[in-house]
């Protein structure tokens, strides 16, 4: 048993106590929120590296809220929803931004898979003067 003086997050068996398993459970699951806000709405442009980032927020999310199992179970309390909320949310990023890749790498040798225009690279515009810039083209 805790001594009452112990503060809340220490615990006996050197796992932190019940307060850090709800530190990391809403940790994980403010992570997942965040890697999959940004794997829906992040702006790759053609960029697959920008798809790998997304991937490893989507993991450290089910990283952290893993984190909390084990100090939920040594206090013998069930889980908290927020932890396979985040699980969920983290996965869902990760499939995202795996998508995502195969669509850009897939895009880069001419095969078109249906994605938001933003995940792909911008037309890029001839520079300098052309003769459609001169009115010469017919």
């Amino acid at each position: 048993m805790s001594d009452p003086t112990q503060p809340w997050w220490n615990s006996d068996d050197d796992l932190g106590g019940l307060g850090f398993a709800r530190m990391f459970a809403y940790t994980g699951l403010l992570l997942g929120v965040g890697a999959l806000v940004m794997a829906l709405i992040a702006p790759l442009e053609g960029d697959a590296l920008r798809t790998v980032w997304i991937a490893g927020f989507g993991c450290t999310a089910i990283w952290v809220a893993a984190m909390a199992l084990p100090r939920y179970r040594s206090a013998g309390v069930r889980p908290s929803w927020a932890v396979r909320t985040a699980w969920v949310l983290g996965g869902l990023a990760v499939l995202v931004a795996a998508y995502a890749f195969v669509v850009i790498w897939l895009a880069s040798s001419g095969i078109e898979l249906p994605a938001p225009a933003y995940w792909l690279a911008p037309e890029q515009r001839p520079v300098g003067v052309t003769a459609s810039a001169l009115g010469l083209a017919a």
